[in-house]
C-alpha cells in the first residue's frame, strides 16, 4: 500500500509539474507578450553557436544538439521593376541553392508591396520553366504536399496578409539551384507632383497577442493563438544583431515616366542613375548586394507646370473594357474660420520602437503639438503592454498644458509589447467632444492582430477621423493604411529622423485644409468601379478609380463631391481611343475588387470568400484564399524525405533584438529544421502516459 501511495504521490507530482509546465506556456505567453513574442517553439538546442568554422553569410543547422553543423539552403533575391506612367510591373527572382549533401525543403516568408496583384509564378530549374497554376489555397497545398512526398521538385506561393507571403520549395537536391519567379503589377503612388515607389524587404517581427495557444500551423517563432490564429505563418525566424542570413537583394528599376522629371532620389538607400535613352531612367542600388533589412523607397518629382491633372489608362480583356483614372480635383484655397479641433495622439512606446524609431515618433509628436491652435484641445495615450493616459479628459492647448506634455514626452522610453488594440479603443472612446475630433496614431504597426484593429476602427470610431503615421525602417503598412481608410484619414510614412518635420508639415497641411467628401464618379455607361465607396480627398491628393465598363466608346464622366457642404464637380472626358494602353489595368481592377470584398469578409460577410476565390482564379491572381503551385513531373528524391528549414530574416534596421525578444531569448540561431507542430502538447501527453504506466506497474506489483 505504501508503494501505491508513493506511486500516487509520484503521479500527482508529475501531473502537477506537467500542469504547471503546461500553464507556464500561457504564463510565458503573457511574459513573452511584453517582449513581442509568444514563445519560441522552434529552437531545439540550447548550445552557444560557434562560428569559428563557418564562413560569413553561411546558413547552418545544428545536428542532434552536437557541436556539428550542416549547411542550409542559401537565398539571393533579384528584383526588377518596370514603371510605365502610373503602373509598375515587377519581377522577383528568389534563388535557392542547396550546398549540402541532403535533400531540402526551403520555407521563406517575405513581404511584397501592399495591393500588389501577383499574377504569375514560375519555377526555374536550369533552363526549364515550370509554370505555376493558380488554385484554391487548400487544393494548391495538397498538390504541393503530394509532389513533395513523391520526391518531385515543387514550389508553393501563398499569401498570409496583403503584404506577407510565403514560398515553399520542395526537394531541393544537393547542388541544386532553383529559382522561384514571381510577377506582380501595382499602381504608383502619386501626390502633388511627386511619385513614390516603396518596396518592402523584410517582415518585421510582429507582436502576437492572445492568452491561449491554438496550435502551430507554420514555421515561425510564435505559436498560433486565440487572437492570431496564423501567428506561426507570419513570424519568420529572426537573426540577432551581428548575424547575417546570407540573403542579399539586388534592385534594378527602369522608369518611363511619360513626363519630364525634375528630381529623382532615394531617402532609404544609395542609388545610381543612368539614362540609356531619352525616354528611360535606369536606377540600381549602389551596393549591388544589399542587406534586406529596411524598405526601399524611390521618389521623383515632375517639372513644375507639367504635373498631371488627369490621366487615363485602359485595357481590354475577354471582350470587357477596363480603365484606371487619375484625377486631381482643383480645390481653390479659401479663407475660412478656424475650426477648433480635439486631437488625441496615440504613441507606440513598445520594444520595437527602441532607438531611432522612438526618436522619430517623439519628435513628430512634439512637432504636432506645436501646430495646435489656442482653440484646440489635445490628449496623449502611450502604449506597450498596456496603455497610459496623459489626461483623463482633453486639455486645452494652453502654454502650461503644452509644457507639461513636452516634459511627459521627453521622459518616454520604449520597451515591452504592442497592445495597440486597447490603446486605440481607449482613444476612440475618449476622443468625443463638441469640436472636430481626430486621432493621430504614431507606430511601426508591428502587430499580428491587424483584423481585430480594423474591425475595432470600423465599430467604434464614429465621426472621429483617424490619421496613421508609420514610423521606422519597416512599418506594417497594411494595418496602418487600412485603419486610416476606415477612419477617413491618411497614412504618412516617416522612415528617417530627417523626414519628421517635412512629413508632419504635410500631414497638418491636410488636416488644416478643406476636405472633399461624398465623392462620386458618374458615367453614362454601366460601370463597376473600385474603391467603392470612393474615399474622402485631402489637400493635394488625387482620386484614383479602377473601372469595368460595358461601352468602350467615348464617355463623359462627372466627378462630384462636397467641400464644407458646397457641391463641387469636375467634368472628365474618358476617351478609350486616346487612353494609354496597358494590359495590367484589368488585373489591377480585379485586385481592387478583391480588396473591396476582402474588407467585407473581415467585417463579417463570409459570403465574400467565394466571390474572392472565383475572381482570383478568373484573373489568375493570388489572394488570401488562392495560391500558386508548380510541380516538375520528375522524381528526383525517391525516398520523399528531406530536411525542412525556415530561412531566417534580418532584424529591421535600427531595431534592438533584446528589446523585441528579451535578453534571454533561446533564438540563438533561427535557421533550424522546423518539423514540430504540437510538440509541447505531445510531450505532455507522453510524460503523462509514462507516469500512468509506472503507476500501473507498481499497483500490479503490490497486488501480487
Amino acid at each position: 500500500m505504501q508503494i501505491v501511495t508513493a506511486s500516487l504521490k509520484y503521479l500527482l507530482s508529475i501531473i502537477i509539474v506537467l500542469t504547471i509546465a503546461h500553464s507556464d506556456i500561457n504564463t510565458d505567453l503573457q511574459k513573452a507578450l511584453k517582449n513581442k513574442s509568444v514563445g519560441i517553439p522552434l529552437v531545439h538546442n540550447k548550445q552557444t553557436i560557434k562560428f569559428s568554422d563557418i564562413n560569413q553569410g553561411t546558413l547552418v543547422r545544428n545536428i542532434d544538439e552536437t557541436d556539428q553543423y550542416e549547411i542550409l539552403p542559401n537565398l539571393k533575391t533579384n528584383v526588377n521593376i518596370q514603371i510605365d506612367g502610373m503602373v509598375t510591373t515587377t519581377t522577383v527572382d528568389q534563388v535557392f541553392t542547396n550546398d549540402s549533401d541532403e535533400p531540402m525543403e526551403a520555407i521563406y516568408v517575405f513581404p511584397l508591396p501592399l495591393d500588389a496583384a501577383v499574377n504569375d509564378m514560375k519555377m526555374i530549374i536550369n533552363d526549364r520553366f515550370i509554370q505555376g497554376i493558380i488554385k484554391e489555397k487548400e487544393e494548391a497545398k495538397k498538390t504541393y504536399e503530394k509532389a513533395k512526398k513523391e520526391g518531385k521538385r515543387a514550389s508553393l506561393t501563398s499569401q498570409s496578409r496583403p503584404n506577407i507571403f510565403t514560398n515553399k520549395v520542395a526537394n531541393i537536391m544537393p547542388n541544386d539551384t532553383i529559382v522561384v519567379r514571381l510577377q506582380f503589377v501595382n499602381k504608383l503612388y502619386y501626390e502633388n507632383g511627386k511619385f513614390q515607389l516603396r518596396f518592402p524587404m523584410v517582415v518585421a517581427p510582429r507582436y502576437i497577442p492572445g492568452s491561449k495557444i491554438k496550435g502551430y500551423s507554420g514555421t515561425g517563432w510564435s505559436y498560433d493563438t486565440d487572437r492570431v490564429e496564423d501567428a506561426s505563418k507570419i513570424t519568420p525566424p529572426v537573426l540577432k544583431k551581428g548575424m547575417r542570413s546570407g540573403n542579399e537583394v539586388s534592385i534594378g528599376i527602369d522608369i518611363r515616366p511619360g513626363l519630364p522629371i525634375q528630381s529623382l532620389m532615394s531617402p532609404s538607400h544609395d542609388i545610381t542613375t543612368t539614362k540609356p535613352n531619352k525616354e528611360t531612367y535606369h536606377i540600381e542600388l549602389l551596393n549591388k548586394d544589399e542587406i534586406p533589412n529596411k524598405d526601399f523607397v524611390l521618389e521623383y518629382s515632375i517639372k513644375s507646370g507639367k504635373e498631371p491633372s488627369a490621366a487615363l489608362f485602359t485595357s481590354e480583356r475577354d471582350g470587357n473594357n477596363y480603365f484606371m483614372l487619375l484625377a486631381v480635383p482643383p480645390v481653390e484655397p479659401v479663407i475660412h474660420d478656424i475650426i477648433p479641433r480635439n486631437i488625441t495622439f496615440i504613441l507606440d512606446v513598445s520594444g520595437s520602437m527602441t532607438g531611432s524609431s522612438i526618436k522619430q515618433a517623439k519628435e513628430g509628436l512634439v512637432f504636432a503639438l506645436k501646430r495646435l491652435n489656442k482653440e484646440d484641445s489635445f490628449n496623449i495615450i502611450t502604449f506597450n503592454n498596456a496603455y497610459d493616459l496623459f489626461s483623463y479628459a482633453p486639455l486645452e492647448a494652453t502654454l502650461d498644458n503644452l509644457n507639461l506634455a513636452y516634459n511627459y514626452i521627453s521622459n518616454l522610453r520604449a520597451d515591452g509589447g504592442t497592445e495597440a488594440l486597447g490603446a486605440l479603443t481607449a482613444g476612440m472612446e475618449v476622443t468625443k467632444s463638441n469640436k472636430l475630433d481626430m486621432i493621430i496614431f504614431l507606430t511601426d504597426g508591428s502587430v499580428g492582430n491587424e483584423h481585430e484593429i480594423i474591425r475595432a476602427v470600423d465599430k467604434y470610431l464614429g465621426k472621429t477621423r483617424l490619421f496613421s503615421v508609420g514610423i521606422g525602417s519597416a512599418p506594417n503598412s497594411y494595418v496602418l493604411e487600412e485603419a486610416s481608410k476606415r477612419g477617413r484619414g491618411t497614412f504618412t510614412y516617416i522612415g528617417d529622423l530627417s523626414q519628421v518635420s517635412a512629413k508632419m508639415s504635410e500631414l497638418f497641411s491636410k488636416i488644416e485644409s478643406p476636405v472633399i467628401t461624398d465623392m462620386h464618379l458618374n458615367l453614362s455607361a454601366k460601370t463597376e468601379i473600385y474603391p467603392n465607396p470612393l474615399p474622402d480627398l485631402f489637400k493635394n491628393e488625387p482620386v484614383i478609380v479602377f473601372g469595368k465598363i460595358e461601352d468602350k466608346g467615348d464617355q463623359s464622366a462627372i466627378l462630384t463631391g462636397r467641400i464644407n457642404n458646397e457641391v463641387v464637380s469636375l467634368d472628365i472626358p474618358i476617351f478609350f481611343s486616346s487612353g494609354v494602353k496597358n494590359p495590367a489595368i484589368s488585373t489591377l481592377w480585379a485586385r481592387a475588387k478583391i480588396k473591396n470584398k476582402m474588407n467585407d469578409f473581415i467585417l463579417g460577410n463570409a459570403a465574400s470568400k467565394k466571390e474572392i476565390i472565383d475572381l482570383a482564379i478568373d484573373f489568375n491572381i493570388m489572394s488570401k484564399f488562392t495560391s500558386f503551385v508548380a510541380v516538375e513531373q520528375k522524381i528526383v528524391n525517391p525516398s520523399g524525405k528531406s530536411l525542412a528549414s525556415a530561412l531566417p530574416t534580418e532584424l529591421p534596421d535600427g531595431w534592438n533584438f533584446d528589446k523585441v525578444f528579451g535578453k534571454n531569448s533561446p533564438m540563438t540561431l533561427s535557421a533550424l529544421p522546423h518539423t514540430a507542430t504540437n510538440k509541447p502538447f505531445y510531450l505532455l501527453i507522453g510524460l503523462l502516459l509514462i507516469s500512468l504506466s509506472v503507476l500501473v506497474r507498481f499497483t500490479r506489483a503490490n497486488s501480487i
